[in-house]
């Protein structure tokens, strides 16, 4: 889902968008508009769902070959987002004043991989991005056409208040600051706003436990250039084969020699969004590595982070992050 439990998140929660600005709404974003009906029926989001003949109504087949996984698509239909980023988002876990904090490390995870140039073209996928936009502010700079997925309605319907510029809509300007200010490039935090919004063209329903987890006839270019996914797969999937499933068809969307970026919880079982208590896989670095490896990537660099006690905060029993940035070989 774009899972975000540990991920810091500005001071306000339910933050009132600034007035809205009309170069944020042009073109790439009231394109998506006259498409979501459409998109909403093919593939989605957190990422994952039972094989569910009309995903965006959220119901759950009577029969599938994969009891696990039905439980789980079940368990989401109770997820709140705004929950969620109140968990996760406002402080302590959105403090994003201290450079120890679990925020900051993801932020420059993600703006360190981006600079060295390697990470970018045209096309880019974010697999689950929940109701978070942060895992892109670094990389709208290097891709001209983004998509965004996830498969709950309602996260769905979250990142569309922001990406209209609507009111109600979570404030996410703390984030972009900072990014700006760790980028040291000068950019005005309004002018990298504006580009993600340009540059996000589309947000369709994604159920990475499907062997085309955006439906047959996506509106989303493939394969793509490069993937982001930040806390999903672990945390939609039933067990550790499950995960392994999902990443295996999460790759047939990115070209040969194109690069993951993953970001997700180590050691966690469970977690809080509303009154939805969620299963997680529980992961080390080395499952992960081994998942990558078994998917036929090659491990460019992998970062872990230990989460403190002031951070466990009782909305889930996570002990550390993950940070990998994988290529996939080519001829897989």
């Amino acid at each position: 889902m774009g899972w975000g439990k540990c991920n810091a998140g500005p001071r306000a929660v339910p933050g009132a968008a600034a007035a809205p600005a009309a170069e944020g709404r042009a073109g790439t974003w009231a394109a998506y508009k006259g498409t979501a009906k459409r998109e909403d029926r093919a593939g989605g989001g957190g990422s994952m769902s039972a094989a569910d003949p009309n995903p965006a109504a959220g119901a759950v087949p009577d029969s599938d070959p994969h009891p696990g996984r039905a439980a789980v698509a079940s368990a989401y239909q109770r997820f709140e987002p705004r929950a969620y980023l109140r968990n996760n988002y406002a402080p302590p876990r959105g403090d994003l004043s201290s450079p120890d904090g679990v925020g900051p490390w993801k932020l420059s995870c993600l703006a360190q991989t981006f600079a060295t140039g390697e990470v970018s073209g045209h096309t880019l996928i974010d697999i689950g991005s929940g109701p978070t936009i942060y895992q892109l502010l670094s990389a709208c700079t290097h891709f001209e056409d983004i998509t965004m997925t996830d498969f709950l309605e309602v996260n769905r319907r979250e990142l569309g208040l922001w990406l209209r510029e609507e009111p109600g809509a979570f404030d996410w300007s703390m984030y972009s600051q900072h990014v700006c200010l760790i980028e040291g490039k000068g950019e005005p935090w309004q002018e990298k706003e504006r580009q993600l919004r340009a540059r996000v063209k589309r947000v369709l329903h994604i159920d990475v436990h499907q062997p085309q987890p955006l439906g047959a006839g996506s509106l989303a270019p493939l394969p793509a250039d490069a993937l982001v996914s930040a806390f999903c797969l672990e945390a939609v999937s039933p067990d550790l084969a499950s995960f392994q499933r999902a990443l295996d068809h999460i790759t047939t969307l990115l070209r040969p020699g194109g690069h993951l970026l993953l970001i997700g919880a180590l050691e966690e079982s469970w977690y809080l969004a509303g009154e939805a208590r969620l299963v997680v896989v529980p992961m080390c670095k080395e499952k992960v590595v081994e998942a990558l490896v078994r998917s036929g990537y090659e491990v460019r660099d992998l970062r872990t982070y230990v989460m403190p006690a002031c951070l466990q905060t009782g909305v889930d029993d996570v002990k550390g992050i993950f940070f990998a940035w994988a290529q996939k070989k080519v001829g897989v």
